[in-house]
């Protein structure tokens, strides 16, 4: 995912991530830090509260306050998966984090948001540089035995 809504997973309290589309895994997820920024990311309210609840000697608009591009940078647990469904003022039962509708290409298109519930937030000691790619993958195992070895499972 983009920064610095990873660092806000791993660091932040971010304990939703809002995606389109449902996903029957549940267990352990690494998080990969792509080699994106968004945009959306650095001006949210939530992200720059989150931010400022941590001692950090740069203010978020410099981003290097999440300097990890292109890396694994932390574990959480993925417990729950559910559609929501509602008013786009009133998310319920995961608010903050969570999200009604995903709006893309400039708001003509609305689509319905999956909520996946996050827990348990393991940050590993030194960023491991990797490829993402888009959706849910299984990291290869040269990487996973580097993961294992920053955050037992």
């Amino acid at each position: 995912m983009q920064q610095p809504w990873a660092w806000a997973i791993v660091h932040g309290g971010k304990d939703v991530e809002n995606r389109t589309q449902a996903w029957s895994y549940r267990g352990p997820l690494a998080i990969h830090a792509g080699s994106r920024i968004s945009q959306r990311g650095v001006e949210s309210p939530l992200i720059d509260a989150a931010f400022h609840r941590r001692p950090h000697e740069v203010p978020l608009s410099d981003i290097r306050g999440c300097e990890a591009l292109g890396a694994i940078i932390g574990v959480v647990d993925m417990v729950d998966a559910h559609w929501c469904y509602g008013d786009p003022e009133d998310v319920g039962c995961c608010k903050p984090w969570g999200e009604v509708e995903y709006v893309e290409h400039g708001g003509r298109t609305r689509r319905d948001v999956v909520h996946l519930v996050l827990e348990n937030p393991r940050p590993l000691a030194e960023p491991i540089p990797a490829r993402g790619r888009l959706g849910l993958w299984t990291p290869e195992d040269a990487l996973l035995a580097q993961i294992r070895e920053q955050v037992p499972a």
